[in-house]
């Protein structure tokens, strides 16, 4: 994998061919806490051309087509998408899935082909302590790389927000990742607090360590989103693309039954033929493409101010806006 870093800290990752920049929104496909079957998800995604989405271990080892999924997928990562696979923990804690362990999800790793995967989780707990997260963090990256068939292996960095700095580096100077990936809820309580939690990381990140992309997982919120890119995040997947429709105009996302209520002509919006789950989710990926474009351009340009005056209120722009000076 290639990844070059722009002056304004835009990333550009390049792989088989394929070829995406930062920021940019994976679309996350999970058995849980959605509507539909996972082939249902990744037809579209397929159909419509995305150019990248979020997958997970668990559900390709459970899956009843196991064998065909891991082949799709493999073919998918060769030209056409940029693929990234999570350990599967997830899915495992709302399945009440005590028997998901390395060993399973190393048997789906010697099987697909895929362009990234994340690493084994090691959580943090009241009881962790830096040096120790640090070194069981680098171990699992190494062992997940280690039985990886195809890609780049990111460590997952779980931690509480006051020692990230310290996990991050210790990471970063064990095993020299080419991207870091955290969890947004992490990060704090608030979006500010989150925001203001990844700028300190970015900033100490740049201080040790330049050229390092954050990947943010399990953030998917537009307007979350913009704050994260501004703050120093360059990569992030979610559900809410599948899950809820986004209102274009403000990035201000609904329940998914409410589409009736977004007046759109976007391309997804304009095909009247459409189911209208199927209308519903391509409108969205209409939507993140457009908006993470805008956000790309904006940063590049210069001309953040632009997008805090027309997503955020008036009384919170202020906040980010003074993180990011």
């Amino acid at each position: 994998m290639q990844i070059t870093q722009e002056a304004n800290g835009l990333f550009t990752i390049g792989q088989s061919n394929k070829e995406i920049q930062s920021p940019f929104f994976f679309p996350a496909i999970s058995t849980i806490k959605t509507n539909y079957e996972f082939s249902y998800y990744m037809d579209i995604l397929k159909k419509y051309g995305y150019q990248g989405f979020l997958f997970s271990a668990y559900d390709v080892y459970n899956s009843s087509n196991k064998d065909k999924l891991i082949k799709e997928i493999s073919e998918i990562s060769k030209t056409k998408a940029f693929t990234l696979m999570d350990s599967g923990n997830y899915e495992s804690y709302w399945n009440k899935d005590n028997k998901w362990t390395f060993k399973e999800f190393e048997s789906v790793l010697k099987e697909i082909s895929v362009d990234v995967c994340f690493s084994f989780d090691i959580y943090w707990n009241p009881d962790s302590k830096v040096k120790q997260q640090i070194q069981e963090t680098n171990k699992l990256t190494s062992m997940t790389a280690g039985v990886q068939k195809l890609g780049t292996t990111i460590p997952i960095i779980h931690c509480i927000p006051d020692k990230f700095p310290e996990v991050i580096k210790g990471v970063v100077e064990g095993i020299s990742p080419q991207i870091i990936g955290i969890t947004e809820r992490e990060l704090g309580f608030s979006l500010l607090e989150r925001a203001t939690n990844l700028r300190a990381i970015r900033t100490k990140l740049d201080e040790f360590r330049k050229g390092i992309p954050i990947h943010l997982l399990g953030a998917g919120n537009p307007t979350s989103l913009l704050v994260y890119s501004l703050c120093g995040a360059n990569f992030f997947d979610a559900l809410e693309w599948c899950k809820n429709v986004v209102n274009p105009e403000n990035g201000h996302l609904y329940h998914f039954i409410q589409k009736e209520l977004i007046k759109c002509d976007c391309k997804a919006c304009k095909l009247k033929d459409l189911s209208y789950p199927l209308q519903t989710i391509t409108h969205n990926l209409v939507f993140y493409e457009k908006f993470m474009e805008e956000i790309r351009v904006c940063i590049r340009e210069n001309k953040s101010d632009e997008l805090l005056k027309k997503y955020l209120p008036v009384h919170f722009a202020p906040s980010i806006k003074k993180l990011i000076l």
